[in-house]
């Protein structure tokens, strides 16, 4: 029997029910696809973007599920690319289908830009890598940054850099923290924090629309906002973290760039992952880890802060095509 296509558009409680429910597809285990995403950056990417999820099906059960989104001619995932949740890493038969309902989306809407994850390279091609190379797309090495959470501050010390630790010690002396979460769910403290932004960007860099998606987050229990204060009250420090299902994300840090002379941002974010691991999460997604060349000096520079605090680096490869009349 064939394969067929289940779209999340056409169907979605079905769709929703493979995705949520059944747990063959890890897709709530990541913030970056699973229901952060779609509370988010839904909204921070307003019309630009509608959702083109789909699962390939063998009857009525699906063997693979394809987390997308399609707009202003860009396939990925709301930014990220998109990615491919599979039953059995090596179903060649499932992936083909997949690529070839993906041909037809980005035809039928002129796609000037594709984005496709292979979250697990193992030295050699994988169907995924195949089908993308045989449609032209370029693999670019990406790196994020993960650490061990699962025994506290002893795991997380395994993983930190030895010049991290004074920077932390200051941190702990010099500045008060304060939590926003559902327990705590401070609205002022929160537009707080927004207003800081606002201030060290320069601009505002976020709808307003986006930071109430933000806050509910933190009301329904899905995320933390930690800041950082002076004694004398000034705010110099923000970290916003979401939880997924096992693993939380650093989705937001804001410190106070003329202080940099001291470490503004260290103690903070090692207060967030603590806090985390109260809350029963056992791995932490630090975020990407650019490499020189690929990303601007602050984008790295950022990268090399956060590899600081990783046990592990995660790698995959990331498949782009700028042509879509290069299908083949």
């Amino acid at each position: 029997m064939a394969l067929s296509i289940v779209t999340a558009a056409d169907h979605p409680e079905i769709f929703t029910r493979w995705r949520d429910v059944d747990g063959r597809f890890p897709v709530n285990s990541t913030v970056r696809y699973g229901a952060f995403a779609r509370h988010y950056y839904s909204i921070a990417f307003a019309n630009s973007r509608r959702d083109a999820s789909f699962a390939v099906v063998d009857r009525d059960a699906p063997r693979l599920l394809v987390m997308a989104t399609i707009g202003a001619g860009h396939l990925d995932y709301y930014g990220s690319p998109a990615r491919l949740f599979r039953a059995d890493p090596d179903d060649e038969a499932a992936i083909a289908a997949a690529f070839a309902h993906l041909d037809g989306l980005m035809e039928s809407d002129s796609v000037r830009n594709a984005a496709i994850v292979d979250a697990a390279p193992a030295g050699l091609l994988s169907p995924i890598g195949e089908a993308c190379l045989n449609r032209h797309f370029r693999p670019s090495l990406h790196l994020t940054a993960w650490a061990d959470i699962s025994e506290g501050e002893l795991s997380l010390r395994r993983g930190l850099r030895k010049s991290y630790k004074s920077l932390l010690n200051w941190g702990k002396t010099n500045m008060v923290i304060s939590v926003v979460n559902q327990e705590a769910p401070d609205r002022a403290q929160f537009d707080r924090y927004r207003a800081f932004h606002h201030a060290v960007a320069g601009r505002a860099v976020r709808a307003q629309d986006t930071w109430d998606a933000f806050y509910s987050w933190i009301e329904a229990g899905h995320a933390e906002l930690v800041l950082g204060s002076l004694p004398d009250g000034e705010l110099v420090a923000g970290t916003m973290v979401g939880d997924a299902a096992g693993s939380a994300y650093y989705l937001s840090g804001v410190y106070d760039r003329e202080r940099f002379d001291k470490p503004m941002a260290h103690w903070p974010l090692w207060v967030a992952m603590l806090r985390a691991r109260e809350r029963g999460v056992l791995r932490f997604e630090l975020g990407d880890v650019p490499l020189e060349g690929t990303a601007t000096p602050k984008e790295v520079a950022i990268g090399f802060f956060k590899r600081g605090f990783a046990t592990e680096i995660v790698t995959s490869l990331v498949w782009t095509r700028t042509d879509p009349s290069t299908a083949g």
